[in-house]
């Protein structure tokens, strides 16, 4: 069995264990949020307008809610760049419906279309399904009631998505648009306090542990002292 060791000041030590839960288990929750914080500072950043990004955030959030898996990602990159959205910017949020979500997003959208065009319940659309346990005699006769199944549902799943998809995409343009001008605007007042105070932007004053290693100096041999 491997160990981790740190070095340090006072040598090499064990690092510490990772945090773990109740049941022993390392907190993928707290995994997943870090992920999202580091991906959201990272779209904050990218080197385009405002606009281009919350737009291409949106794409992608429209494009997630429609069922055209394993091609959400060029559908994105297509209508990014019909509508002059940030492509990159767009491509990730895909993963918001995987298979953890898929069943409970799609369902929603599905009630919204339904509500809105009329269709089969999702519970006739579960006996539908489960009937297929017993198909009828016949390679045909399973695909013709697979294909009336389908055909049944498609058209208000599509409508739901594609509202759903609207509606989630608008918002969320609002949204990030707003949280990336007020990021940007902070940081630019950020800048020229420091700039005003004759600090360098991005220097020692802005990066705390830089400040630490650069008040540093090594010891002088057989002192013991800085």
């Amino acid at each position: 069995m491997s160990t981790c060791w740190r070095s340090g000041a006072a040598g090499k030590r064990p690092c510490p264990p990772a945090r773990e839960d109740a049941k022993g288990e390392t907190l993928p929750l707290r995994k997943g949020l870090k992920k999202v914080k580091e991906g959201f500072l990272r779209l904050l950043h990218l080197d385009d307008s405002a606009h281009r990004i919350a737009l291409g955030v949106a794409v992608g959030i429209f494009v997630a809610m429609t069922p055209t898996w394993g091609i959400q990602m060029l559908l994105v990159v297509g209508l990014a760049w019909l509508v002059g959205a940030n492509k990159v910017a767009g491509i990730p949020v895909v993963w918001v419906t995987n298979p953890a979500t898929n069943v409970p997003i799609y369902t929603f959208c599905y009630l919204v279309g339904r509500a809105m065009v009329g269709g089969p319940s999702v519970n006739e659309i579960r006996e539908g399904l489960a009937a297929f346990a017993n198909p009828p005699l016949g390679w045909w006769m399973l695909a013709k009631a697979w294909a009336d199944l389908m055909w049944d549902a498609a058209l208000p799943l599509w409508v739901g998505c594609l509202a759903v998809g609207a509606a989630a995409g608008a918002m969320t343009y609002v949204i990030l648009y707003y949280l990336i001008t007020a990021y940007r605007r902070h940081h630019q007042h950020h800048l020229a306090a420091l700039a005003a105070d004759g600090q360098p932007p991005g220097g020692a004053a802005t990066h705390p542990e830089a400040a630490a290693k650069a008040t540093e100096r090594p010891c002088e041999p057989g002192s013991g002292k800085p």
